[in-house]
């Protein structure tokens, strides 16, 4: 009865092993393996448990929830009747521990506890901080040497190897955001990396956030939290990846809050990566937010154009390519979003050019021929429209949607519809009549004009008006934010 109430997968789970039912004469008696288990069980099944023993023993009928005596040492009870009303007998209060997690386990746990507990007393204690094999792990994480610095990263990169040398001047606690594939698990591994290095004896522990969360419900079921305290807490460097993963998870958040402050009382020190602001990761504590703030928050931002000519340089050699500077700055341009679309083109060019079996030095036209199709490609799934273009270059030039279609002559105002000309014109299927429509002209030919203008902007390598990055900087990344996934579509 109660199986088919709360589901065949939810009683095996949470019934089946290690959790007794007994059925008296006027009451429902539920002893779990330990205190976690009772708490799941009276916070989700109270109202199931309580009708099958209505229906079972009549109206009057009383549900208990225990521990059971060799589960753990402090059991928690809960009692009440049927319709799931208190007892006249208090309510024995129940550990901390099982309340925070439960908030946490909105994903079942997947295993039994009874089982949980048999791994908990086998576990092998060498994938401790300090063991053969976290230091092996450590020991073939990537190096800060090998990580290329540019204007977008250099301020994150000095960061990490301050902290990665264990210098008097590292923040205790150091935050890198940034979008994904800029390079921040490549900065927080050379961390973890150099330390190990530079002091053997230090310990050093690296873990993902979903990781921490993991380890963190687990020691709460087993009943090894204090266990899984110790091996986070008694460290001399913590790094942790992805932590954006806590949010919406209140118990693994208040945890870390406490895990932080324990390592910075110990004078240890802390790493984290996210792929946001702390100020912006929703449903986050704004007690952790302010620890983080604390420390020092740094962003690294996409790879400036020289940094991608650099790391294309140095993936190239690696794979035995030879490519001219016009070839490298020809794959850097078209891989202007993330180091990891360089390391992809990188490699889909070097497995073309072997099927293809091309010899000697490798020039943009190759580069053209090979990749040339996966912008096209990338745009021909979702149409990009006038709109997007419009909408995207207006807010990286930071002109106004106004001003672009008006008749305004201000420099950057000029560049800007050359701008939209000259991508209109590569991404989408539009005549120059049409894109002279969509920017209030009556004809084209003023269209053409500014798209000639910034061709030719293009050749000389000129800069904006009060703008930083070079034109052909500005077009490659108008031209990312225009064909990646997920882009904001415009009629």
């Amino acid at each position: 009865m109660l199986r088919d109430r709360v589901g065949s997968h939810r009683f095996e789970l949470w019934f089946e092993h290690g959790t007794t039912v007994a059925v008296g004469a006027e009451s429902v008696r539920i002893e779990a393996a330990n205190t976690y288990v009772a708490d799941w069980i009276g916070r989700h099944f109270r109202e199931a448990t309580g009708a099958v023993a209505t229906e079972l023993l009549g109206a009057g009928a009383q549900v208990s929830i225990t521990v059971a005596a060799d589960g753990e040492n402090s059991a928690a009870s809960s009692s009440g009747s049927a319709s799931g009303s208190p007892s006249g007998s208090p309510q024995q209060p129940r550990a901390s521990t099982s309340v925070t997690a439960a908030s946490d386990s909105e994903r079942e746990p997947t295993a039994d506890s009874g089982a949980a507990e048999s791994r908990r007393r086998t576990r092998p204690a060498n994938g401790a901080p300090g063991s053969a094999s976290a230091k092996q792990r450590i020991a073939s994480m990537r190096r800060l040497e090998d990580f290329v610095i540019g204007e977008s990263n250099r301020l994150a990169h000095a960061a990490a190897e301050q902290l990665g040398d264990g210098s008097r001047e590292a923040p205790p606690i150091l935050f890198i955001h940034g979008e994904c594939g800029v390079g921040k698990t490549h900065l927080i591994q050379g961390i973890c990396r150099r330390r190990s290095d530079r002091a053997p004896r230090q310990i050093v522990r690296y873990v993902t956030a979903e990781q921490f969360t993991n380890e963190y419900i687990a020691a709460v079921r087993d009943g090894s939290l204090e266990e899984f305290r110790r091996r986070l807490r008694r460290v001399d460097l913590l790094a942790i990846d992805d932590i954006h993963f806590f949010a919406n998870k209140a118990a693994t958040q208040a945890e870390f809050l406490h895990t932080i402050d324990a390592i910075d009382l110990s004078g240890s020190q802390v790493a984290l990566v996210s792929d946001e602001h702390p100020r912006h990761i929703r449903r986050f504590s704004q007690s952790l937010v302010s620890r983080f703030l604390s420390g020092m928050v740094v962003k690294v931002e996409r790879p400036d154009r020289g940094t991608r000519v650099e790391l294309v340089r140095r993936l190239a050699r690696e794979r035995g390519l030879l490519l001219s500077n016009a070839a490298e700055d020809a794959v850097a341009g078209r891989c202007a979003g993330s180091i990891r679309e360089i390391e992809g083109a990188v490699t889909r060019l070097g497995a073309l050019i072997e099927l293809d079996g091309i010899r000697g030095q490798i020039g943009p036209g190759t580069i053209e021929r090979f990749l040339g199709d996966e912008g096209a490609l990338s745009a021909g799934a979702t149409p990009i429209r006038l709109g997007s273009i419009i909408e995207t270059v207006c807010d990286r030039i930071r002109v106004t949607r106004e001003d672009l279609l008006g008749s305004g002559r201000h420099a950057r105002t000029v560049v800007a519809r050359g701008l939209v000309a000259h991508l209109a014109r590569e991404l989408t299927t539009h005549s120059y009549p049409e894109i002279a429509r969509a920017l209030g002209r009556d004809t084209h030919s003023a269209v053409h004009t500014a798209a000639k203008r910034l061709r030719l902007m293009l050749d000389q390598d000129q800069r904006i008006e009060g703008h930083a990055e070079p034109i052909r900087e500005v077009v490659d990344q108008l031209r990312h934010d225009l064909t990646r996934p997920g882009r904001v579509r415009t009629a």
